[in-house]
């Protein structure tokens, strides 16, 4: 693990400006896995966004990697919609990995990483107007130890301080930086959560692995194209 680690609890972005989400898509409070795994694999791409704005030239080159523009992003979402995918919350994902609900068809989890201001102000009008649900994970604090012990505190910590926010439960985790592994995982299953996702690519999920979950990373270079050779199309 890295030396200093980010506390990164999940928290729904749902129609955009809606804060916390209306209560008939909150997930219910305390939601537990089945005592036994299912051993169940569902096709569902996650897609990974960081930020949503203007690439600026002077960013550092981590910063504009992570960058896709507006017009960008329009265009990739108009294109998810149009051509039959169905953005999902992770409370369908969860219900269909864990207890076999149906999902509609072509399902996607549209996702943002690293809490991003941006991702506000450039992405969720868009997808209150597309009607396209999302998740954005925040970093809700750091810690300096690299002991992978140490780490039960602030993934606690992290899931109270956005559960008091919004004034929902919080139940989902992205990994910093994608590290993951079953010691971690194991961690993050104890503090409380239910799903939590890796960078990990591909779109197989395993309903034996809530906690491993894979994402496909979008970035600068991805545009509409790489979008659509990603999903298939």
């Amino acid at each position: 693990m890295p030396a200093a680690i980010l506390c990164v609890a999940a928290a729904v972005v749902l129609g955009g400006w809606r804060w916390p989400a209306p209560a008939a898509l909150r997930p219910p409070a305390d939601l537990v896995l089945p005592a036994r795994l299912p051993h169940r694999l569902l096709a569902v791409p996650i897609l990974m966004y960081h930020r949503i704005g203007p690439i600026v030239r002077s960013a550092p080159a981590i910063t504009e990697a992570l960058t896709v523009t507006p017009a960008v992003f329009d265009a990739q979402m108009r294109w998810l919609r149009g051509d039959g995918f169905h953005a999902i919350t992770q409370l369908q994902l969860f219900d269909a990995l864990e207890h076999g609900a149906r999902l509609p068809p072509s399902p996607v989890l549209i996702t943002f990483d690293d809490g991003y201001r941006d991702v506000l102000w450039n992405a969720a009008p868009l997808l209150h107007r597309l009607r396209m649900p999302a998740t954005a994970y925040v970093i809700t604090g750091r810690i300096d130890d690299g002991d992978p012990s140490f780490l039960s505190w602030p993934l606690e910590a992290s899931r109270r301080a956005l559960q008091r926010q919004l004034r929902t439960p919080v139940q989902w985790f992205a990994y910093p930086a994608g590290a993951a592994d079953a010691a971690v995982a194991e961690l993050v299953r104890r503090a409380g959560y239910v799903l939590a996702v890796t960078t990990r690519p591909g779109d197989v999920q395993s309903a034996a692995e809530p906690f491993l979950l894979h994402r496909d990373e979008i970035l600068d270079t991805t545009g509409l194209h790489g979008l659509e050779a990603l999903l298939g199309r």
